[in-house]
């Protein structure tokens, strides 16, 4: 899982994320950063708790979540040991799998703090975003330093098709993946938005999984 330093650059989360979670429900935010979504779920009742790799960033967030632990998500005795046998109805990946190592072992391992009915849900970068074909046509292939679709930090790309073949592998159920353009507020990207529905594998920036084991 990153190290998330700078809490300008992660510290945001897809609104469209907040309103698939139930009201009431006992939640797992893997990558909480300072909690923003945490206290969006808060406010409806949600029991809400955070993971992160940083002590300073989940000092911020200790104020929305009823819990916190400082675990590398792919630790997972260090998970054990934090989560101390609890079960949720949502586990939460906003923007975080594309950060990991083995992304297929880490969702395999998180199934046990699923409820039998829990759900994961989780946004991924769509790495075949119509802008990204283009710079890689033209031989352009830069990180950015500064967060987007080519974040320094990424060390998996995901498009439609492989985050599908994922979520599978794992042992899940896909009961939903759809597009997810939640960044994009500015008007002067309205058609990029309306584009997105037509023809997500191309003009999604995000693809939104709902998974259950």
């Amino acid at each position: 899982m990153k190290k998330r330093h700078a809490v300008h650059k992660y510290d945001s989360y897809n609104m469209e994320i907040e309103v698939l979670v139930p009201s009431g429900a006992k939640v797992l935010d893997i990558g909480c950063n300072t909690g923003r979504l945490a206290k969006a779920l808060k406010k409806r009742g949600c029991v809400v708790t955070g993971v992160d790799v940083s002590k300073n960033l989940l000092n911020l967030a200790k104020k929305y979540c009823h819990k916190t632990v400082c675990a590398d998500a792919e630790n997972l005795a260090a998970l054990n040991k934090g989560l101390g046998g609890q079960h949720f109805d949502v586990i939460i990946l906003g923007d975080v799998v594309e950060h990991l190592r083995s992304p297929k072992i880490f969702l395999i391992n998180i199934k046990r703090f699923l409820k039998p009915t829990g759900k994961i849900i989780a946004s991924i970068p769509n790495s075949a975003f119509i802008w990204i074909r283009f710079k890689f046509l033209v031989g352009n292939f830069h990180y950015s330093p500064a967060g987007g679709l080519m974040d320094e930090d990424h060390l998996r790309f995901f498009s439609f098709g492989s985050v599908k073949d994922l979520f599978r592998e794992a042992g899940y159920q896909i009961s939903s993946i759809k597009p997810s353009n939640h960044g994009i507020v500015k008007r002067k990207y309205f058609l990029i938005k309306f584009l997105g529905r037509i023809i997500p594998t191309m003009f999604a920036i995000h693809i939104l999984v709902i998974a259950q084991k």
